[in-house]
């Protein structure tokens, strides 16, 4: 009987282990582990051009240069710089490097000023390079003809755009309100007008 007993009260144990599965052979909450190495490149997201000086953290982990080392999984990868606005990326994570590839940080708008965005097209397609104007501020158009143009007055305000090649010109006007980025402000490029001519 007693031997019974002994072998009943093992079977209950292990019942009661295989009940909990953070216990006993793994488990675990799919979160990962491993080191995560996070790369990528940081431009102005008007001009295009690199950023330097900023912050990446993730957790308790930081850094101001080089690659982000964290662990793997499911993570919360906050970049911060002086002069703009803090972005937050949920990314999920494999061991090794990760290339985020390129990523456009928003200048902060100064007080009383606003944004538009909108897409850049020549012919029915995106047109990359185009420098656009409106006032003081100036941006570039992105590979897929996409811009975001900052601290523009408030008010009906015109946009134009350059291609690269200075071929053509477009424009286009937007409501511009404090604090806020209008979005949808697209150009469509027509021939530019010739030069005067030189008497």
């Amino acid at each position: 009987m007693m031997r019974g007993a002994s072998v009943l009260l093992l079977l209950a144990a292990l019942a009661a282990l295989l009940a909990f599965p953070g216990c006993g052979g793994g488990g675990g909450n799919g979160n990962g582990g491993g080191v995560a190495t996070v790369q990528g490149t940081l431009r102005d997201d008007a001009t295009l051009q690199p950023v330097g000086g900023a912050v990446v953290t993730s957790g308790a982990d930081s850094t101001t240069s080089g690659g982000l080392q964290t662990t793997s999984g499911n993570r919360t990868i906050t970049i911060t710089a002086n002069g703009y606005r803090r972005t937050v990326l949920n990314e999920s994570l494999s061991e090794g490097v990760n290339n985020l590839g390129t990523r456009y940080l928003g200048p902060q708008l100064i007080d009383g000023r606003g944004a538009a965005s909108g897409t850049v097209r020549r012919g029915g397609a995106a047109e990359a390079g185009a420098t656009l104007r409106s006032g003081n501020a100036q941006a570039l158009s992105k590979a897929d003809g996409r811009y975001t143009i900052y601290n523009l007055e408030t008010g009906q305000r015109a946009i134009t755009a350059l291609s690269g090649d200075g071929q053509a010109t477009g424009s286009a006007t937007a409501n511009i309100q404090s604090g806020a980025t209008r979005s949808g402000v697209d150009i469509d490029l027509g021939l530019a007008p010739p030069p005067p001519p030189v008497l």
